[in-house]
């Protein structure tokens, strides 16, 4: 007779419409799971994100595909580490640059091809096909004849990266943290000060006008509406780990000042903002959340609430976090740097499969790149991954002479890159190196990463071409008109697997979902847009155990003055290139994916038309600025390689 939850996947199963039947069918046989454990994980997930557990769609089998993938992945890379320790006879202390190889002259047993896709890399049938698209109507033509066009500008201090790893004082840590919440607190009273008392409307709501004047601390009893900034963070120390925040489990930290460090449990008691029509009312309403809000250990937060009992704070409403400004440049600046089109590529890691050391898909990279007239080439660590399960096998190096992992980066990496300036030599390459201990060519492992150092002798050691450049991680360039934020780590990631999303009842005079519903439903654009509302490329804390942080340098991953047009976040989540709050933000996804093939984008900028600009000077005179409208602009592509 068969058990009750096996009568509950069958019924399951026959309820899907026959695409969801066949995604399913493909799940199981992709990670070898039976229907009832299939079934399980679903009605896990839907547990997980907050979903009602009769809603299945795409999107949903799609992350829960990409969430067994990360598990999968971390398992294989926990037994290559595990077994590499064990292993290896490299001598402790050696620089990662100069490690030789563990060769023993035993071959691994074969990979299994990526559940992702049945087809290797060599085998593959849809190199160059398009797999999204923003802003497809946008045309841009290309001269055939390569131009020195792109103009690179570095907006970071490479010298603050220069930093020694393992020396991280704890005071030096808490300061930066303290600091943090207390700056937050300058804006979100700067925030109301501008809201309610600019303009001809004037508040009159009391606790809103005392904010402006002074936090109140979170900890302290008070029966009377406050607010309050500070962290969340969660009752578990293995928060980043595994846990995902919840209501029961979110605390909220104070900074030293305003509430002597001390954690307090959080209640949401949440109403929706009054209808009334008075000004007091709207002012509110203009400065409240509604809708679905993402909540992540971390995040900095304003809260309005009291706390009768002294035990915990009770929310009655969450405010808005001041948004970035919009980046500006001078006409004068945009007639010459935005007066042509602009064709970048960018490439995440790693950049050979697993099965061998040949560097196929860069190969493959490149030639795309010098066949489609690109003016910028970013290139996101890992170059040479030290976790490859090659590695070991002295039979799978691609050339003889090669002793050191930097012997292997000037043979595989470096030859394709060279290939690349030959065939055009205007093209700038720009290497983000990885953080962790997957990047061979890079001794620093804690992000923030500084770029790769050594100065030219390094550089040529590397065999690197002369247009090459080592950018530090995170990194804040423009390309031409173009400001570009870029994070080579798994931040969506991380944020994603902890984050716990509250709904805050909407006003009877809004629309529900004032947030869109593409942001309760898509974890990348909640991710996007929490980076841009908490100012920080790297705003989870504490961290996955995956990336080691130098807490009392995080602020080098800090937007402090204004949002980026075009923001790169390689994820492990399935790639995406949209607009988010005006800001591109672009996931080209892996490279490579195990044994198979995976993607990249290239990104198209039309230049500014000239005739607005003249419009603009006009109207504002000589020393007139404007924003560079990227977005609106743009052409992204997400291709197969």
């Amino acid at each position: 007779m068969p058990s009750v939850s096996d009568a509950q996947s069958a019924s399951f199963y026959s309820s899907l419409a026959p695409d969801l039947a066949s995604s399913c069918a493909t799940l199981q046989k992709s990670f070898s799971l039976s229907p009832l454990e299939l079934y399980y994980k679903i009605e896990s997930f839907q547990i997980e994100r907050n979903i009602d557990p009769g809603v299945v769609s795409q999107t949903l089998l799609e992350d829960l595909r990409l969430q067994l993938q990360e598990n999968l992945e971390r398992k294989q890379q926990q037994h290559q580490q595990q077994h590499r320790q064990s292993s290896s006879p490299v001598a402790g202390g050696v620089t990662p640059l100069k490690r030789k190889f563990a060769g023993n002259g035993q071959t691994h047993t074969p990979l299994r091809s990526s559940p992702l896709s049945d087809t290797t890399f060599a085998a593959r049938s849809d190199a160059g096909r398009v797999m999204e698209t923003l802003n497809p109507a946008i045309q841009i033509s290309k001269p055939s004849i390569p131009e020195d066009r792109a103009r690179i500008t570095a907006f970071m201090d490479t010298k603050k990266y220069q930093y020694r790893t393992m020396r991280q004082a704890l005071l030096e840590a808490s300061e930066f943290l303290d600091e943090r919440i207390e700056a937050f607190g300058e804006l979100v009273q700067t925030h109301l000060r501008e809201q309610l008392l600019g303009g001809d409307k004037k508040c009159e709501d009391p606790v809103l006008l005392a904010a402006i004047e002074r936090l109140a601390s979170p900890n302290a009893v008070s029966h009377e509406d406050v607010v309050v900034v500070g962290r969340i963070v969660s009752d578990s120390v293995h928060a980043a780990d595994s846990a995902r925040l919840n209501e029961k489990s979110m605390l909220l930290e104070c900074s030293r000042r305003m509430g002597s460090g001390v954690r307090v449990p959080l209640k949401f008691a949440l109403s929706p903002a009054s209808s009334s029509s008075s000004s007091s009312s709207d002012a509110s309403a203009a400065i409240t959340m509604s809708g679905p809000v993402s909540f992540f250990p971390g995040q900095i937060v304003a809260l309005r609430g009291s706390n009768p009992s002294g035990s915990e704070f009770v929310v009655k409403a969450i405010l808005k976090m001041p948004e970035l400004a919009y980046p500006v440049s001078p006409i004068s600046t945009l007639r010459t740097t935005a007066s042509g089109p602009t064709r970048m590529m960018v490439a995440k890691g790693p950049f050979t499969t697993q099965d061998n050391l040949e560097f196929a898909p860069l190969a493959a990279l490149v030639d795309s790149a010098i066949s489609s007239n690109v003016d910028v080439v970013v290139l996101l660590g890992p170059f040479v991954d030290v976790l490859h399960p090659r590695l070991n096998d002295p039979a799978a190096l691609p050339a003889q002479g090669i002793a050191t992992l930097e012997d292997l980066f000037r043979t595989c990496v470096s030859q394709h890159l060279r290939r690349l300036e030959a065939a055009s030599p205007n093209c700038q390459i720009l290497l983000v190196p990885d953080c962790g201990a997957r990047e061979a060519v890079q001794r620093h492992l804690s992000f923030p990463v500084p770029p790769v150092t050594g100065g030219a002798e390094t550089k040529k050691q590397l065999g690197l071409p002369r247009r090459a450049k080592w950018l530090s991680n995170p990194a804040f360039v423009a390309v031409n008109s173009s400001v570009l934020a870029i994070a080579n780590v798994d931040v969506l990631m991380q944020m994603s697997k902890v984050e716990h999303i509250v709904r805050v009842p909407n006003p009877a005079s809004s629309t529900p979902g004032s947030q869109g519903e593409e942001f309760e439903r898509s974890a990348m654009v909640r991710g996007v847009r929490n980076l841009m509302l908490q100012r920080s490329l790297y705003p989870v804390f504490p961290s996955d155990p995956a990336t080691p942080l130098e807490v009392s340098y995080l602020g080098l991953a800090d937007m402090n003055i204004a949002r980026p047009d075009i923001l790169i976040v390689p994820s492990a989540q399935r790639y995406f290139a949209k607009v988010v709050d005006n800001v591109v933000a672009i996931n080209p996804g892996p490279l490579t994916m195990m044994k198979a093939a995976g993607t990249y984008a290239v990104v198209d900028i039309a230049g500014m038309d000239a005739q607005a600009l003249q419009n603009v000077e006009e109207r504002d005179g000589e020393t007139a600025s404007t924003t560079h409208d990227i977005w609106n602009r743009c052409k992204v592509e997400i291709r197969k390689i």
